[in-house]
């Protein structure tokens, strides 16, 4: 199993930037790409949200976005999420 949010938080931190920046550059809110790096997935408003998310957040981190849909498909479907 892949760790999703420990992959996105040691990318970002290796790349100095502050979770405040990231949301500014994304648009998506600190509190939400703060779920996503404690893989608290049941914080963000719907599955497809946090799809999205995990690829805009990826993609702005210079990471393959497509890992990490997989990997949350892997552990998520559609009448899973949030539970």
């Amino acid at each position: 199993m892949f760790d999703i949010g420990n992959s996105l938080r040691e990318a970002r931190e290796s790349q100095g930037l502050a979770l405040l920046q990231v949301e500014a550059e994304t648009k998506i809110r600190a509190k939400y790409l703060r779920a996503l790096e404690e893989e608290r997935f049941d914080q963000l408003p719907a599955i497809n949200y946090a799809r999205g998310f995990l690829e805009v957040y990826a993609r702005r981190l210079g990471l393959d976005s497509q890992i990490y849909i997989d990997e949350f498909d892997s552990r998520f479907t559609l009448g899973e999420f949030g539970k």
